[in-house]
């Protein structure tokens, strides 16, 4: 009793919380979250904090230590600050009205946080729904056609549930908030129009087999979608096959031109390997016309990658996909491409072109995917076993 009393009183002095090294093993879905018995949470990583913060919430907060389920501060309306330093615990934080601000940025559901060797881990624990509210908008310009979006809603539904099956409540988080996943960013970029989108498509995913797919998609494919296979080594999903994209003519980003030095190439070598040293000789090796594997012999050696990490090497405005064509000329690399990003299923800007021509989003996801069916969470979404959903036709 005597050291919950200390911890309550040094948070109430101080403002500060201390946490544990140890990931929370649950994945909170209970009547705890107030969000519908039977309904789908999602992880979300959306920072990693070296220095202090600050959480909030205009109607108070509550902070529950995970150990022993204990609340260990409520108040009507405050905030607190946090210091990496001075954690001992995991701790969940919640508001009664489901907003809560990580310094400036708010968020629904709920944060959880956790000291990993140092670093707090802030999660976000929220509705697949409320999630996808504002990854919609964030992936896709919200004044699109609403087909469009709709489009974009259930891509990004199905990868979501793809990879919470894929963690399977073992990891701290299921996605990040980066486009190392899909783009999240709280409640700042929702819109009606993306409301609407996830609204009308409510539970709607795309399932090969009776399983989501994990459903990529990209901003431009260029003229065509790559097959995965080409893109991934040892990928070779059935849906996920290269198709022409005509409608995507209309983007930015269909055709470009850049330039890449030698220097800029070692340099760019340099921050993955060791004793990267004057290139001598640039092979790009093609099919289906994107570059598949890159083979690169400097005065040290050879490096060889495939054509998607080599587009990685270098930032996206720079190397945009690896639809392209080289040219040496002195010591640099004139480079001619097609598309933005890394060409494998939906192509945003054909989903676009399509929606205006009055194709549905469920013909415009078929044409992306093949051979998938749509399928709705029932009300018992949670796996019973193997890490599945329960789906009804």
């Amino acid at each position: 009793m005597y050291k919950i009393f200390k911890i309550v009183l040094l948070i109430i002095l101080s403002g500060s919380i201390f946490f544990s090294c140890t990931p929370s093993e649950k994945y909170l879905r209970s009547k705890s979250m107030n969000i519908p018995a039977g309904a789908a949470y999602v992880k979300v990583l959306v920072k990693v904090e070296n220095d202090s913060f600050k959480i909030r919430s205009d109607s108070g907060l509550r902070v529950i230590d995970k150990k022993n389920s204990r609340i260990v501060h409520e108040s009507k309306s405050a905030g607190l600050n946090f210091y990496p330093e001075k954690i001992s615990s995991i701790y969940l934080i919640e508001s009664d009205k489901n907003i809560l601000y990580v310094n400036n940025t708010g968020y629904r559901g709920k944060i959880e946080l956790h000291n990993i060797l140092g670093k707090i881990y802030i999660v976000n624990i929220l509705s697949i729904e409320e999630y996808l509210y504002s990854v919609v908008p964030s992936e896709m310009p919200a004044s699109w056609n609403i087909e469009a979006l709709k489009a974009q809603a259930v891509a990004a539904r199905t990868y979501s549930y793809y990879h919470i099956i894929k963690n399977s409540s073992k990891n701290v988080y299921d996605v990040d908030s980066t486009t190392n996943f899909q783009v999240y960013k709280g409640i700042a970029s929702e819109t009606p129009s993306s409301i609407e989108a996830v609204t009308k498509t409510s539970g709607t995913i795309m399932t090969y087999n009776y399983e989501p797919i994990i459903a990529y998609f990209h901003s431009t494919s260029g003229g065509k979608t790559s097959d995965d296979k080409d893109v991934w080594s040892g990928a070779d999903l059935p849906y996920l096959e290269s198709v022409e994209c005509r409608y995507s003519e209309n983007s930015p980003h269909y055709t470009w031109t850049t330039e890449l030095t030698m220097d800029e190439i070692a340099k760019a070598l340099s921050a993955k390997y060791k004793r990267v040293d004057s290139i001598r000789k640039i092979s790009f090796k093609k099919d289906n016309d994107r570059v598949i594997s890159v083979e690169i012999v400097h005065n040290n050696g050879t490096i060889n990658l495939t054509g998607n990490q080599y587009r990685l090497l270098f930032p996206p405005q720079k190397l945009k996909s690896t639809y392209f064509t080289a040219k040496k000329i002195d010591k640099k690399l004139v480079i001619n491409g097609r598309g933005w990003g890394h060409g494998v299923g939906m192509c945003q800007w054909g989903a676009k072109g399509r929606s205006e021509k009055g194709i549905k989003y469920d013909e415009i996801l078929k044409y992306y995917y093949k051979n998938i069916k749509f399928q709705k969470i029932s009300n018992n979404s949670l796996a019973q076993k193997k890490g599945s959903i329960h789906l009804v036709n």
